[in-house]
């Protein structure tokens, strides 16, 4: 075929690129120097236009017969230092160094938390790099121009932003006593921040209230908008329910559909379909009224943090030009609407994070850097897999284990008390693992075992998840490390475990299947066996003793009484 790539902003074609018929792939430059930038982004709609060659239509005619591949952006230019605290956060951000004192206090630790899923919630989907650092910063470091830093230093002067002068890499330094600290980053989370038109600044304001989950939102709201789809033969439309959006974690989810379509006609046919993934779950005769008002309920086993949504018109009957003389279109109305109920706690890594939104605690065992860096890689981690800001509250261990929110607990050399934790150890070498009904399978070894794990359950009606080691701390940074490692791997999690011993690699379980498989063996070594048949070994002392891994299953945990 050949064709071309129409450019255009705001609806006025600012490049037209001629595709080669012969040509597989080609490379494809668009100059972006004449759009218009608005709240830091330029927006442009790519048009494609393909004719056959000759009297054959391409046996992909009607599907994907061009795709963009590894698209990338190219700047110029010298990038502006900001001067003041509302233009500090730049456009385009790739790193964030938050620099505290070597023993934070609650309110400095608290401060870097909130800021952390302010910031990642404003880059949503650009994921930048959150690093925690010890202050005070080298003025005359270059740390690269998508970089900015803060520093946060509770004290007892009048609290303030202040964009510090003669810093080679952009500097913010948030100054205050603890409940000043607050105000700043209740300020900077707001748009209050772009008042701030100089470089120093004193900022106030209430705390956030977040966002009530409702049961009732259009595309709107959620973002998902009026999408629509113009194509020959088939036209499709794919759209994502992000339940981070809706705030909370759901079931019986319908979708209640607006819009119009090309309408059929005599001697043209066709059938509207929606899928959720791979699966069919509704489709309807296209008629000659050209009208969408239908409500589409999808099985509650198809939801997922983002369940991927595709509807597709489909025609046939007599054309010409490969049916380029009559495209067909189907488009949704912004007010279609996404009708769920909440469906509690989550009890697993595919629950995150919208079984922890909106307000979220977050406890570490050590007032230490270290234990504030965990805490803070974490809360990015989960802020950019979510659609919603989390907005993180800085309590002690026995306030997170013992309330009645969710929470994230950071304890790299000891496992809280007070928990039903799907994997506990006992007496150094007895590894049990409990199911939701409550039955266990037990692993013991001839020697003291160590490990690290992160882990999700079930607690009196809200999720918490439990950053915890049995050994130096390096272990859990290595099961965090192992998770950031691999792009997307924490958007795939599964399970409610993930296991780390020393000299092997992370292993994700999912205790209601590890136990239910270990029960039904009569000794330990019967598990151990039954483990091993499963295909997970892990080492002891040097022997080869016994074996953890996990299936593709979910279980609730009982909840504490």
């Amino acid at each position: 075929a050949r064709g071309r790539i129409d450019v255009l902003s705001d609806g006025v074609v600012q490049q037209r690129i001629p595709l080669d018929a012969d040509a597989v792939a080609a490379p494809l430059t668009i100059p972006l120097d004449l759009v218009p930038v608005r709240d830091g982004a330029a927006t442009v709609t790519l048009h494609t236009a393909l004719y056959p060659i000759g009297e054959t239509c391409p046996a992909d005619w009607t599907g994907r017969a061009l795709a963009l591949l590894d698209p990338r952006i190219r700047y110029d230019g010298t990038p502006r230092d900001p001067a003041t605290v509302g233009e500090f956060l730049p456009p385009i951000l790739e790193r964030i160094e938050l620099y505290l004192p070597e023993q934070p206090t609650a309110a400095e630790s608290a401060a870097a938390a909130s800021l952390t899923t302010a910031i990642g919630s404003r880059y949503s989907g650009r994921e930048p790099e959150f690093v925690v650092l010890p202050a005070p910063p080298a003025a005359t470091d270059d740390a690269g121009a998508f970089t900015r830093r803060i520093v946060i230093h509770q004290n007892d002067a009048t609290a303030q932003a202040r964009v510090l002068p003669a810093q080679t890499t952009p500097t913010l330094e948030l100054t205050g006593s603890a409940a000043g600290l607050a105000d700043q980053v209740r300020g900077l989370r707001s748009d209050l921040s772009v008042l701030a038109v100089q470089e120093t600044a004193t900022l106030g304001g209430t705390a956030v209230v977040p966002q009530l989950a409702t049961t009732d939102l259009a595309f709107d709201e959620l973002g998902i908008g009026a999408p629509s789809a113009t194509a020959v033969g088939v036209a499709t439309v794919e759209f994502g329910v992000d339940q981070s959006r809706i705030g909370r974690r759901v079931h019986d989810l319908r979708l209640e559909l607006s819009g119009v379509y090309t309408p059929t006609t005599s001697v043209r046919t066709g059938i509207v379909t929606v899928s959720v993934g791979d699966r069919v779950v509704d489709s309807w005769p296209a008629d000659d009224t050209g009208r969408i008002d239908r409500t589409v309920s999808v099985p509650d086993a198809l939801l997922s943090r983002v369940t991927p949504v595709t509807v597709s018109l489909q025609t046939s009957g007599g054309t010409t030009q490969c049916g380029l003389e009559q495209p067909v279109t189907i488009r949704f109305d912004g007010t279609s609407r996404v009708i769920t109920a909440p469906a509690g706690a989550g009890v697993d890594f595919a629950a995150l994070p919208h079984s922890l939104l909106p307000d979220v605690q977050v406890a570490t065992a050590t007032a230490s850097l270290a234990d504030t860096a965990r805490a803070v890689g974490i809360l990015a981690d989960l802020q950019a897999l979510s659609g919603a800001p989390l907005i993180p509250e800085w309590v002690s261990v026995d306030a997170a284990v013992t309330g009645d929110k969710p929470a994230i607990i950071v304890s790299p050399d000891t496992v809280p008390t007070g928990l039903n934790l799907p994997l506990t150890l006992t007496g150094g070498r007895a590894l049990t693992v409990t199911d939701d009904t409550g039955r266990t399978g037990t692993v013991t070894f001839p020697s003291d075992v160590r490990f690290a794990s992160l882990q999700v359950l079930e607690d009196s009606g809200r999720t918490v998840l439990v950053a915890s080691a049995t050994t130096p701390a390096a272990e859990l940074d290595r099961t965090l490390s192992w998770l950031r490692a691999e792009p997307g791997r924490w958007a795939t999690l599964t399970g409610d475990v993930v296991f780390t011993a020393p000299g092997q690699e992370p292993m994700v379980l999912t205790a209601a299947t590890t136990a239910t498989a270990a029960d039904t063996a009569s000794d330990d070594l019967g598990i151990v066996g039954r483990m091993l048949t499963i295909g997970g070994v892990l080492a002891a002392a040097g022997l080869l003793v016994g074996g953890i891994v996990a299936f593709a299953c979910r279980g609730h945990r009982s909840p504490r009484p």
